[in-house]
């Protein structure tokens, strides 16, 4: 995982890109020696794995919620499964109440408010205790590069505003493994922001795997939408919950980012208040992030809450059920 502000060089070939090249092939001989030497393990639920190639977020966790939500309506036994990553908790463990996102990482403490969640930052060392769970599905957010679990149907993940950038690996781009190996691993392929991405849809189309587009919209946030905000988050891409403000008509004066999985500090929060009631303006920022907040700056800040929308749903659904459930 990389601790990181998206790089501007990483969206095209520039010289820095290219004085980076021998690290990338560093990058890559330590994942194929990774792979040669990966003992994978077996978990007697069905796999399903959520994750993309880029570095930076592209819709895993939402996507997450939404296998969470679909299985909960077939009432199926799951589990998903997280690294914690900047948790303090290495695992195996389940995510309970009492358990922040300092304790768990912010995707797993936000996931728990949809599903029972294990935090382990070494998924094949925690095999027996998932085991011992008795889940049906393990849902795994992250782990396309991971070699040492077996996955009975992996999700690809793209968001159509930066694509695949300039298709060099990290860190001389953007991306955590080959475009066609990745491709070639999934199942099922996942693009947000489907019509800003016109190449790479183009590309995937060409790669004869079921293809679906998908967008984050509002859910039931009772926002109003004539109050001017500064929105500020420290996910993978705020670019794209910058764009969900703004299509859905929200007043942004001023946006704010931090590097990816930041934790805040009271002096930083403060200073955001501060901001705020200066321009006479109202916070916002994704539920990933609000999680990461105490609960006593709630009452000055608003969370975003967003539901995924996905182009063919139903084909989608027909997918897992023939592959995974049935």
């Amino acid at each position: 995982m990389f601790k990181l502000i998206y790089p501007k060089f990483w969206q095209r070939r520039t010289l820095i890109s290219y004085l980076l090249w021998p690290l990338s092939q560093i990058y890559r001989i330590l994942g194929i020696i990774r792979y040669l030497f990966a003992k994978p393990v077996r978990f007697k639920a069905k796999v399903i794995c959520v994750g993309n190639i880029n570095v930076g977020g592209t819709g895993k966790t939402q996507i997450a919620i939404w296998l969470a939500n679909f299985l909960t309506k077939k009432d199926i036994n799951f589990i998903v499964v997280t690294k914690g990553y900047k948790g303090l908790l290495q695992g195996p463990i389940v995510v309970e109440p009492q358990h922040t996102a300092s304790d768990v990482g912010d995707e797993s403490a936000l996931l728990a408010k949809y599903a029972t969640v294990v935090v382990a930052q070494k998924i094949h060392k925690a095999v027996n205790y998932i085991n011992k769970l008795n889940p049906q599905i393990v849902i795994v957010d992250d782990g396309m590069q991971n070699p040492n679990f077996y996955k009975d149907f992996c999700i690809l993940s793209f968001d159509g505003l930066r694509g695949i950038g300039n298709e060099l690996l990290a860190p001389a781009g953007p991306l955590r493994q080959k475009f066609a190996s990745g491709v070639k691993q999934s199942d099922a392929i996942i693009i947000f922001n489907k019509d800003r991405a016109d190449y790479l849809t183009a590309r995937l189309e060409s790669c004869n795997k079921p293809l679906f587009g998908a967008d984050t919209v509002p859910g039931n946030n009772n926002l109003d939408n004539e109050l001017n905000y500064l929105a500020f988050c420290s996910i993978g891409n705020p670019e794209k919950f910058f764009l969900t403000l703004e299509i859905s008509n929200f007043k942004l004066l001023s946006t704010k980012v931090f590097p990816d999985h930041h934790s805040y500090t009271i002096d930083e929060i403060e200073t955001l208040i501060t901001k705020a009631k200066e321009n006479n303006a109202t916070l916002i920022t994704t539920a990933k992030d609000y999680v990461k907040i105490p609960k006593k700056y709630h009452s000055n800040i608003k969370c975003l809450d967003t539901t995924l929308v996905i182009d063919k749903e139903n084909e989608l659904e027909t997918l897992i059920n023939e592959k995974i459930i049935y």
